[in-house]
């Protein structure tokens, strides 16, 4: 199993069966899980969706608020957003028509709409409060933390998303539950 998330944790896992089947490399060590893209773009996603309200789904639980924290090495083409559940098995999803998210500034082509920044080879944290209508992302850089807070227009269940491409090494860390 690639993760297990403890009884009230808000911290996310991977979606280890939408990974292997777009054919990621994954590598479990402690506390880390390590994906590497064979392709691009495709997503790497929470196992977890997160909505206004959460409902408990029998396998898995949906929240109200979603977070994961990550570093991308390797290839610096790539992004993270939020998508809604029903673009979960859409890989273009994010790259082409993503509207809530960042790009790191080594990727060219897709959609503009999601800001240009700094952040490969940097530990990203991404809380998603459906609650309020709020992601916020955190990179943390060598002399500060950037914030960045959007808003995103999305009612249904989400998912935190990567978009990456052939040779991203994603690092998944475990958070410590609030």
């Amino acid at each position: 199993e690639v993760g297990v998330v403890k009884a009230g944790s808000e911290w996310a896992v991977v979606d280890a069966d939408a990974a292997n089947r777009r054919k990621f490399k994954i590598s479990v060590e402690v506390g880390v899980v390590k994906a590497i893209s064979p392709a691009g773009p495709i997503m790497l996603q929470t196992l977890m969706t997160a909505e206004k309200g959460g409902a408990n789904t029998g396998l898995f639980t949906t929240r109200s608020v979603l977070r994961w924290k990550f570093k991308v090495t390797g290839n610096s083409s790539w992004q993270v957003g939020i998508v809604p559940e029903a673009e979960a098995n859409n890989d273009l999803y994010l790259f082409t028509t993503g509207v809530v998210g960042l790009t790191s500034v080594g990727t060219s082509g897709g959609s503009d709409r999601m800001p240009k920044v700094e952040m490969h080879g940097r530990w990203v944290e991404v809380q998603c409060d459906c609650w309020q209508g709020l992601v916020t992302f955190k990179i943390e850089g060598p002399d500060h933390v950037h914030t960045s807070v959007q808003s995103f227009p999305f009612l249904g269940p989400v998912r935190i998303a990567l978009s990456t491409f052939q040779g991203c090494e994603v690092l998944l860390q475990r958070g410590a539950a609030d």
